[in-house]
């Protein structure tokens, strides 16, 4: 058990020796740590599934919200990866028999990506450790502050979007 109190700063988190001043900059670094921190987190719910996260994500887009298969542009405006990796990505889960493409009708310059079988096998597998991981860290912050929080950063892509 950790009996080092819980950080009430990005400073005390980060072990910094001075404030933080410039305004907002705080938030920004906050913002990054807790990125990179669940990133590291999701790494490891899913190790074991042979499955990087980006392969994972795919495999969730493809399951959940494109059942029917899509193609490879609508596949990477959704991911959270550099869009140029795709290709790449699909290749490897296409090479391992987790996708499969065929050209999509009457547009034979785009592929329709879709889950196989045994794509759906390896994601189940994964699944669960994942969400128990997910449910475990979500679940300790109330629904009313994961709202609130969900809102102020959705606030901040919206920022940066527009500039």
């Amino acid at each position: 058990m950790n009996s080092k109190p819980a950080a009430q700063s990005i400073e005390e988190q980060l072990n910094l020796p001075r404030p933080v001043q410039t305004c907002g900059h705080d938030f920004i670094l906050t913002v990054a740590l807790v990125s990179r921190m669940l990133g590291a987190q999701g790494r490891e719910l899913l190790k074991g599934s042979s499955l990087t996260e980006a392969q994972f994500n795919i495999l969730m887009l493809l399951k959940h919200q494109f059942p029917g298969g899509t193609n490879q542009m609508e596949l990477s405006r959704r991911m959270l990866v550099n869009r140029a990796n795709v290709t790449g990505l699909i290749d490897r889960l296409e090479r391992d028999g987790l996708v499969g493409r065929s050209r999509a009708r009457g547009d034979r310059r785009s592929n329709l990506v879709r889950i196989t079988s045994r794509g759906i096998r390896r994601l189940d597998n994964a699944e669960p450790r994942y969400f128990e991981g997910v449910r475990k860290i979500a679940g300790k912050i109330p629904a009313r502050d994961r709202r609130k929080t969900m809102q102020t950063l959705l606030a901040l892509c919206r920022l940066m979007e527009t500039g």
